[in-house]
């Protein structure tokens, strides 16, 4: 699918921006006019990355662009990634940009609203390589397309196995259970989950931090919610308990449940360990699945405005910004956005850009080229 995009600024020199890797998407742009690409899949799938990269070259002649910047994300591992390195050893005149996953979630928003000012930028999503080196996914930032901030985050948690405990999510379940409690036994309703022996292994990788990588991402949180709320240990598509748990919502003024905001070192942090412990609470008290999940639902969304607030108070910021694949799910989407502007915030969202990763070219293409043109004098 090719979308052709108006950008709320001028670029000096075209782009070739390469998206991320799991939904497949790229986008060239020149003055004042950007095309969106996208459709192409897993990039990590061989037959995928093929149809992908054949489309980088089809379309930079049917459109006749030349690229001089080449944007991407900052993982090092992405095949799209690699494929815009590829592009700085064809002419070294090429400027390669790696661009922060989220920062260009938000920057994509901003584009797709025509934002002017400064914003609180919300990006939660399932992945994202942070620039320090852990994983991002439950992001605050202030800031503009000129630079963001990283102002506040959900706390790190390990993710046990890796990318293991994204397929098999009732080990983010076990993790959340272990930093929650202390111990994974919490509740009489847990504990014939799982078998003792595979428990003590996950303990193991997290205490000696073997393969478990820290994350802060909202989507690990929904896959351990999910796990625990709908008792299903693996999955087979993406995002399937947070999709499921979306469709669980019932009920009216069901209340929600306790997180705390800490300052840290660098922002904000916002702690799950509340909304865990209340969630077993509610488990072995054999409260409704659907009453549980709104509750869930609906403390992300009192979270978003807790940070929100915080942050406009520090920052004088009102304007706020909704990006990444967790605002695929409408009802979090629309209750956030309904309390924020409740509290006199003036809330964006993605109208003609994906929320999800196949809109990241667009944001990659406003970081990168202004900075172009910074880097060059041109822009104040």
């Amino acid at each position: 699918m090719i979308r052709q995009i108006r950008l709320p600024f001028k670029l000096k020199r075209p782009v070739l921006a390469c998206g991320a890797d799991l939904k497949g998407a790229f986008a060239l742009a020149r003055g004042r006019e950007a095309f969106l690409i996208d459709g192409f899949g897993d990039l990590s799938d061989p037959d995928n990355f093929a149809e992908y990269e054949r489309a980088v070259k089809k379309y930079q002649k049917r459109l006749g662009i030349k690229p001089q910047i080449i944007a991407c994300d900052l993982h090092p591992g992405y095949f799209s990634t690699r494929l815009a390195h590829e592009y700085t050893k064809y002419d070294i005149r090429n400027t390669i940009y790696e661009i922060q996953h989220h920062e260009a979630h938000i920057a994509s928003a901003i584009v797709d609203n025509d934002i002017k000012g400064k914003v609180i930028g919300i990006a939660f999503d399932g992945t994202g390589y942070g620039s320090d080196g852990n994983i991002w996914g439950g992001e605050f930032f202030t800031g503009g397309l000129k630079k963001f901030k990283r102002a506040a985050h959900l706390e790190y948690i390990p993710m046990p196995g890796g990318e293991m405990a994204i397929k098999e999510p009732w080990r983010m379940a076990v993790s959340y259970l272990y930093h929650s409690f202390g111990k994974i036994d919490a509740a009489p309703i847990l504990k014939k989950r799982w078998r003792e022996k595979d428990v003590a292994v996950m303990k193991a990788m997290i205490d000696k931090k073997i393969n478990s990588p820290l994350t802060s991402s909202v989507g690990r949180l929904f896959d351990a919610v999910g796990s625990l709320v709908l008792a299903k240990d693996r999955v087979s598509k993406e995002a399937e308990l947070p999709i499921e748990l979306e469709g669980l919502v019932s009920g009216t003024g069901c209340g929600s449940y306790k997180f705390d905001i800490r300052p840290g070192c660098e922002g904000l942090i916002a702690e799950t360990g509340g909304i865990i412990r209340d969630i077993v609470k509610d488990l072995s008290g054999k409260i409704d699945t659907a009453v549980i999940s709104r509750k869930f639902h609906d403390t992300i969304a009192d979270l978003i405005l807790g940070v929100s607030s915080k942050l406009r108070k520090k920052f004088k910021l009102r304007q706020v910004v909704l990006s990444g694949g967790v605002f695929q799910n409408k009802y979090l989407a629309a209750r956030a956005a309904e309390i924020l502007r409740a509290s006199k915030f003036k809330v964006y969202i993605h109208s003609g850009i994906p929320t999800n990763d196949s809109g990241i070219p667009i944001g990659q293409i406003a970081i990168a080229g202004l900075s172009s043109i910074k880097r060059e004098g041109i822009y104040a």
